[in-house]
């Protein structure tokens, strides 16, 4: 009796790329590096913005990410936006975007790749685009143990 019949099927689709696989930790550090080099080498007229583009490139690199998953995502219009605005309403813009970005996730994960995926509200406010990547992290090894797992199954 074939093996892979009698198994239920993968949560994971092969349709959808998989998420970043890059270690929290290592986007919060180029993070702080990326902040600290903007806050010591541009003028004190220009740091703000510099430091608002170096905070923005992770969460628009994950928005970028789920458009590829998701055609109707919304978040990259948000994260737009909230770069263009300026420093108005940039602060309130990246909320929205955190929480799109959340929502996106949890429909992926939870419709169309049916692993149950959970985020907790409370990291979510605190952390963002930190705790995505590492819920992100597991997920991608996760995936791939499951490929590795059918392939040798075969």
């Amino acid at each position: 009796m074939d093996k892979l019949s009698t198994e239920p099927p993968a949560p994971y689709s092969p349709l959808y790329p998989p998420p970043p696989r890059v270690h929290w930790a290592v986007v919060f550090v180029i993070f702080l590096i990326a902040e600290a080099l903007a806050y010591k080498f541009f003028h004190h007229r220009y740091r703000e913005l510099a430091m608002n583009l170096v905070a923005s490139i992770w969460p628009i690199y994950l928005c970028i990410w789920i458009r590829k998953i998701d055609s109707r995502s919304t978040s990259l219009y948000w994260a737009l936006a909230s770069l263009v605005t300026g420093l108005v309403f940039s602060w309130l813009l990246w909320i929205v975007v955190i929480f799109e970005i959340r929502e996106e996730l949890l429909e992926h994960y939870n419709r169309r790749e049916s692993i149950g995926l959970r985020l907790n509200l409370f990291l979510t406010i605190l952390f963002s685009v930190f705790y995505f990547q590492f819920k992100l992290n597991q997920i991608t090894r996760e995936k791939e143990q499951v490929n590795a797992d059918l392939i040798s199954a075969r």
